[in-house]
């Protein structure tokens, strides 16, 4: 009885292509490793969109690359040339939100180029300081008091204390507790991240000085180190902004 040849090469093939096929998982798993495993950078700590309103949600902590410049900063611009100008006993204490505030928060949300123009004798700095802003512009840090070095009483506020504060000066029902808790503070001081070029030799920061009807002036700073210490930087300003 002749027998039936079976189809071989089919056969084969079918089991080549079976035994192949792993070996390409491998490769895949890697490549999804990969993209999960890459590290955050300054590039891409801001969320997807901006945050729907100003609170302590979605603050992430100072940047350890970022904390000793951005300190420097904020402590040298205390306490704004609103409250400079006050009475002693209008300023014995001054207030800090100790949130950052990001471009959702700021209305009108004006760019540091709008505002400012880049010194002929350090373009570069200033225009790598604006790209800092532009990837890091909805991320809001939350400060650290002990970080400040301010040879003046200060308070860094929650964002529940900053509206206390601010509803103490506007509101028109305003108890004696409110009035005594927040004696003595001219009004609060919000800050923006301090936007830095890459050699953190300059920084863009947006500081706005808020005390109700007197004043609520908010204004993009540029500052260049030299010699170790941050020197503020003159620019030119837009009126109202």
């Amino acid at each position: 009885m002749r027998r039936t040849k079976r189809n071989a090469p089919a056969s084969g093939r079918v089991y080549a292509d079976m035994h192949a096929r792993p070996r390409f998982l491998p490769i895949l798993v890697l490549g999804m490793f990969a993209l999960v495993a890459v590290p955050q950078t300054a590039n891409n700590r801001r969320p997807s969109a901006p945050p729907a309103r100003y609170s302590e949600q979605g603050a992430i902590a100072m940047p350890a690359d970022r904390a000793e410049d951005s300190y420097a900063i904020y402590s040298m611009l205390m306490p704004g040339r609103e409250f400079a100008s006050m009475a002693p006993e209008q300023t014995t204490q001054w207030a800090i939100a100790a949130i950052t505030i990001n471009d959702g928060d700021r209305n009108p949300a004006i760019p540091p180029q709008g505002q400012l123009q880049a010194p002929p004798e350090n373009p570069v700095g200033f225009q790598e300081a604006v790209l800092d802003y532009i990837a890091n512009r909805y991320v809001r840090i939350a400060l650290t008091r002990d970080a400040f070095r301010l040879n003046h009483p200060f308070s860094l506020l929650r964002p529940d204390e900053v509206a206390a504060l601010r509803a103490s000066r506007t509101s028109a029902e305003v108890s004696s507790e409110a009035q005594s808790q927040w004696a003595g503070f001219p009004g609060v001081t919000f800050f923006s991240e301090v936007y830095f070029d890459s050699k953190h030799r300059a920084a863009l920061v947006y500081m706005n000085d808020w005390c109700a009807h007197l004043c609520s002036s908010g204004s993009w700073i540029y500052l260049e180190k030299h010699g170790g210490q941050w020197v503020r930087r003159s620019g030119i300003t837009v009126p109202g902004a």
